[in-house]
């Protein structure tokens, strides 16, 4: 006896009868979804730290792509000397500074506490509820707002680092990065044409189109935001030079790597330089505040326009959702993919949802012989 009903299966004729091997079918789409998406979520901070060794790879590719156009290299060894060059180029501006950023790292450590009580006397005196509400008093009198920091370290920590709390599995994660940017940089129409080779033929220059349109988009970013990083990083260290601010290497070095956390990111770096302001006096951190606010206005109004000319139209309020749910879900990794992330999400949502809204971007010419493999 055939098991039959008259509901109609999702794109399914209504007159034909819902048979046996539907819903075994329906079942097996359903268990297969299912554990994709239990592997993906164990394996979710390597899929972050590979998401963000693809924008190293696509940004690599196009450096690669103008080297190429003018040299006669083959691509492997150029995309080579790209990632392994700019890899080199950042350790030796590591150890270039790393005696420098060490000691002051260290005075900064010492007087991160002592601003603290300086700036819990400042608040004490102008708004005591404030101090109240946000650091309760200390049995032993000692500072509220380092008690309170000391008993939420545990927590902080698991937000930064999440599950990599080991120094192996952070040089494990950079390493994959590096061999992942290496090999998209070296070869990116392999990995696009097995993609295609996914699709159905008739939708493939569709969704060529969209890759296209997402290389050019995460490649745009990206870009940016490392270039943004290095002034931000240099001008910040520069100036807290000039007004004498301790500690002013580490506070740029911060500044320039929260750069790469838009609208959350220039706050949680500006935290610690106003405290170091107050280790002096108020009117030092408030000029600690007007410093951080005139780089960011520069940044936003003349820096970004000028680097990225087709910006992402990613509107703030989805923004800074998007921000706070990857930082609760996936810890300080998912607040540094966040915005990537959510720029594939709105390419690929106004590309087949909102068609009409794509704007024209160029796309990458694929070989004759890889076209005609497809």
């Amino acid at each position: 006896m055939r098991l039959t009903s008259t509901i109609p299966a999702f794109g399914q004729r209504p007159d034909r009868p819902l048979r046996t091997g539907d819903l075994v079918r329906a079942a097996l789409t359903v268990l297969f979804v299912v554990v994709c998406a239990q592997l993906l979520w164990s394996a979710r901070l390597l899929v972050l730290t590979a998401f963000l060794g693809v924008l190293f790879g696509l940004s690599a590719a196009s450096v690669t792509d103008w080297i190429c156009a003018r040299a006669r290299i083959k691509r492997p060894i150029v995309a080579a000397s790209v990632v392994l060059g700019a890899t080199a180029l950042v350790l030796l501006i590591f150890a270039w500074s790393f005696p420098v950023l060490v000691d002051q790292s260290q005075e900064l450590r010492t007087k991160l506490p002592e601003a603290a009580a300086k700036f819990e006397e400042w608040v004490a005196l102008k708004q005591p509820k404030l101090l109240d509400a946000v650091a309760p008093a200390t049995d032993d009198g000692s500072s509220r707002i380092v008690a309170a920091l000391s008993e939420n370290a545990p927590m902080l920590t698991d937000f930064a680092f999440g599950i990599v709390q080991s120094a192996f599995a952070v040089a494990a994660g950079l390493v994959l990065v590096i061999f992942l940017a290496l090999y998209i940089a070296a070869d990116p129409h392999t990995y696009r044409r097995g993609m295609l080779l996914l699709i159905p033929v008739e939708h493939r220059d569709r969704i060529n189109t969209v890759l296209s349109s997402l290389g050019v988009a995460l490649r745009t970013w990206f870009a940016t935001q490392l270039i943004a990083m290095v002034v931000i990083g240099v001008v910040t260290t520069t100036i807290l030079m000039i007004i004498g601010v301790k500690g002013a290497l580490p506070l740029g070095v911060i500044a320039g790597v929260f750069e790469f956390i838009p609208n959350i990111g220039p706050v949680l770096s500006a935290v610690p330089a106003i405290l170091m302001g107050f280790a002096e006096s108020p009117q030092q951190a408030g000029i600690i505040v007007g410093v951080y606010w005139g780089i960011q206005f520069l940044e936003n109004n003349l820096l970004i326009p000028y680097l990225m000319s087709e910006q992402l139209d990613l509107p703030p309020a989805l923004t800074l959702i998007t921000q706070v749910v990857m930082a609760f879900v996936f810890g300080f990794l998912g607040l540094f993919v966040a915005i990537p992330l959510l720029a594939v999400v709105v390419v690929a949502v106004r590309a087949f949802w909102v068609e009409e809204d794509l704007p024209p971007l160029p796309t990458v010419e694929m070989p004759a012989v890889e076209q005609a493999n497809l």
